[in-house]
């Protein structure tokens, strides 16, 4: 990924620290940089063939963001996504999603609605190994459309000011837990069902169920693997921050 980073030319339309900022965030956003993982900002610079110095402001910036933790004596970390990391993102998430739900219920085109259902419901009948190659492209299709269609730029933009920190929470879902997308299916068709009906107010209530499930499940997966880690030869096994 990142040996495309370099000082040059690729670095015209953005600060030297923005472009190492973005990759530094999408090297921990898709996991090559773990929660709790020490980054050797030397090995950056030579990687990208730059100086020490973007690579500081690039850090300052992802510290902001919550992407990382600084330590003067021990360095540069990774932020775990914990516990209350992961609700806290989820708060934001249901606070927006539902609004965004609803307002979109009344806007978004029925052609694009009904099809967004027939590629869930078509999805649920489909062999399992079909299904599991067909959900990931579609996981987020009606997600999108509540983006696309609440018709409040304010609210899109609040949105799109979390994304990354949705993306990095929802990686953390589909790497530990069985079979997230199949698990999700039936609460997207209900969401999709709802707005096919111009039910706002139910596809609003859709989401937030849907959401808060998601939660639920990674809790309830936090609180297993806590309890295994006290637990005989499972004490090795580390509670998840990824």
């Amino acid at each position: 990924m990142a040996a495309s980073v370099r000082a040059n030319d690729d670095f015209n339309r953005a600060s030297l620290a923005d472009q190492v900022q973005g990759a530094l965030r999408e090297e921990i956003i898709t996991g090559r940089l773990a929660p709790n993982q020490r980054i050797d900002p030397g090995h950056y610079a030579t990687l990208w063939s730059i100086s020490q110095t973007p690579l500081r402001e690039a850090i300052k910036q992802l510290e902001s963001l919550g992407f990382v933790q600084v330590s003067p004596r021990r360095g540069v970390f990774v932020a775990a996504l914990d516990r209350t990391a992961l609700r806290e993102i989820f708060e934001l998430r249901i606070a927006m999603e539902c609004t965004a739900a609803r307002l979109a219920t009344k806007n978004i085109p029925i052609i694009e609605a009904r099809n967004a259902l027939t590629l869930y419901t078509d999805a649920q009948v489909r062999p399992d190994d079909e299904r599991t190659k067909r959900l990931p492209a579609i996981d987020l299709l009606i997600h999108d459309l509540a983006v696309k269609y609440c018709g409040n730029r304010r609210l899109q933009r609040l949105m799109e000011s979390i994304n990354d920190l949705v993306r990095w929470s929802r990686q953390t879902i589909i790497r530990n837990l069985p079979h997230p997308y199949d698990t999700t299916l039936p609460e997207h068709i209900r969401i999709c069902e709802a707005v096919c009906d111009g039910d706002g107010e139910r596809a609003a209530a859709a989401m937030q169920d849907h959401l808060q499930q998601s939660l639920d499940r990674i809790d309830d997966y936090l609180t297993k693997l806590e309890q295994d880690a006290t637990q005989g030869p499972g004490a090795d096994r580390q509670a998840m921050t990824a």
